[in-house]
């Protein structure tokens, strides 16, 4: 895969002060990068100076984060606690799924900046090429996963017990129920021959409240703290909804289906001034999930992944969040295995989305930015007092 392809558009971060998530990059969602280089060995990769996966700056790594590799409760890699040994290193269960998933995907990432970033608690996610370079100076072993991996074949039976356990955690039953109980129940829709944005926005509106109750029945969430889960869903939403009527919209042709029963065809969009945006939807969401039929249970794995942002300003419970977003990738890629046994690369394919997804959310803020208000209260507000008056009538 290009490079240049992912979309990355840096100069969407300015649209500051505008709900959603505008000051992150679609990295945090660990898609695979380019695969020109899988097939080197880790040797030649580090020795050759020209090659994208060579060692960064030795001063990266510095006396301090070379002592934490010593410690029994903090991480090497990032300095967060450590949840154990793990692949010859002690580190937290974020930076233990990276590297394994890394490895195991036979994953390549590209930095770009100058393979020197901070690699912290708050900002482990921010570039995967530093995070994976540092997992391998401190000490993690590739040989110690794919060693991990024939274990668990050789077992058998066993496999099926350690993959389901990963599920009990983050059940996709119960991410499903959350999926279908926010469902429109009419299967009919109307078409819309003016103003798509004004009907858009409207859509949205109304489904700003059913994606409340669609989060607090996803696993884990209601056991954040009020504010951490105001965070979560302001960062959110815009990627949350775009996600959902993309997905719905696979059943028709040449347009989008809203919530509300209505479509919009892509000459209507065009006319009304957002047919750039609205061509981006079709094509790199609704036409890659119609093409790979992507099921409900995916959609809302992908969804809750979005909804579980632990780079999210202002967000207390960073490390929760993390691990439920490593929970959901763990029973996400195992029901990927179990039910689609003959597609080894659906996992992959599916994660490949949500950099699109990221960047189309923050473009769609700019033609939904009166969002910001919902009449003369602010969305946090809004969502404050959704989440607690919900809270209080359950």
């Amino acid at each position: 895969m290009d490079q240049n392809n992912i979309p990355m558009d840096a100069s969407l971060s300015t649209v500051s002060g505008l709900p959603g998530n505008n000051d992150m990059s679609s990295s945090n969602y660990y898609p695979p990068m380019q695969q020109q280089q899988q097939q080197m060995s880790m040797n030649a990769l580090q020795s050759s100076p020209g090659g994208i996966m060579h060692s960064p700056p030795s001063s990266v790594f510095n006396n301090a984060a070379a002592a934490a590799a010593s410690s029994k409760h903090i991480c090497a890699i990032c300095g967060d606690r450590a949840s154990g040994k793990h692949y010859g290193v002690y580190s937290c269960e974020g930076c233990k799924g990276f590297f394994k998933r890394t490895v195991r995907k036979d994953l390549t990432y590209a930095c770009r900046d100058e393979r020197s970033c901070v690699i912290d608690k708050r900002q482990r996610n921010r570039c995967q090429y530093c995070r994976y370079m540092k997992c391998l100076a401190m000490g993690m072993k590739r040989e110690a996963v794919q060693e991990e991996r024939q274990r668990v074949k050789e077992k058998g039976e066993g496999e099926v017990e350690s993959t389901s356990s990963a599920n009990s955690e983050m059940p996709v039953e119960k991410i499903l129920d959350a999926e279908m109980s926010v469902e429109p129940k009419s299967d009919t829709y109307v078409d819309v021959q003016k103003e798509p944005m004004v009907n858009i926005c409207q859509a949205a509106d109304s489904q700003l409240f059913n994606l409340v109750e669609w989060a607090k029945r996803i696993p884990h969430f209601v056991e954040l703290p009020i504010d951490d889960q105001v965070t979560l869903l302001r960062t959110g939403w815009n990627e949350l909804l775009i996600a959902s009527f993309a997905h719905r919209s696979t059943v028709i042709e040449d347009g989008i289906l809203l919530s509300t029963g209505m479509h919009v065809h892509r000459s209507t969009a065009h006319q009304a001034g957002v047919g750039m945006i609205f061509d981006r939807v079709l094509t790199e969401l609704v036409s890659k999930m119609r093409e790979m039929k992507m099921d409900r249970t995916e959609l809302g794995c992908l969804r809750a992944i979005v909804l579980f942002n632990p780079d999210s300003k202002s967000l207390h419970a960073v490390t929760e969040v993390e691990n439920f977003r490593e929970k959901v990738y763990a029973s996400l890629e195992e029901y990927c295995r179990l039910q689609y046994p003959d597609e080894p690369g659906r996992f992959a394919k599916l994660l490949l989305r949500l950099p699109a997804l990221r960047s189309i959310g923050l473009k769609c803020i700019e033609h939904l930015f009166f969002f910001k208000f919902i009449g003369d209260t602010s969305i946090d507000s809004f969502l404050l007092n959704v989440l607690t008056s919900q809270t209080t009538n359950h």
